[in-house]
């Protein structure tokens, strides 16, 4: 979400749902699908659209008690982890319900910057990345926001 989207989401309560990265990943995800590979040339514009918004935007994620973001593991045996993000209210509302039947703790809301995501790239070994709107568009991108 625009932070400016996200101010005005606080002051006026409005229920914003405004992403340009969520849009870029719908446009992506319909063109992968028509061409049946993700590797076409025709997807190079909109990658490149999603790498150059993705560090424009704000995200939501879900944090615990201590502040810590809900880790999905990679597999069971492995501390490897992503985190779920959101890229507006309306896909947190959704996406968090979902997620937090998973969890015990009592899970909360935190904004989060692309750079909060590469802090936690630098100091955490076992993050491996993100997923985007897991329950909607389970977009991924690598903790240096590839894909």
């Amino acid at each position: 979400m625009n932070p400016k989207d996200y101010e005005d989401y606080q002051k006026n309560n409005v229920k914003a749902s405004k992403s340009q990265l969520k849009e870029y990943i719908q446009i992506y995800a319909d063109m992968a699908k028509k061409l049946k590979t993700e590797q076409a040339v025709e997807l190079d514009a909109v990658k490149e659209n999603i790498k150059q918004t993705y560090p424009e935007e704000i995200y939501f994620t879900l944090v615990d008690e201590v502040d810590r973001p809900v880790k999905l593991t990679l597999t069971e045996a492995s501390k490897q982890y992503i985190i779920p993000i959101f890229t507006d209210i309306r896909e947190y509302a959704v996406g968090s319900a979902k997620i937090a039947k998973l969890f015990l703790d009592k899970l909360e809301m935190k904004v989060m910057t692309p750079e909060d995501i590469t802090k936690i790239a630098e100091e955490d070994e076992h993050f491996q990345g993100f997923v985007i709107n897991p329950h909607s568009q389970n977009f991924n991108m690598d903790r240096n926001g590839d894909f």
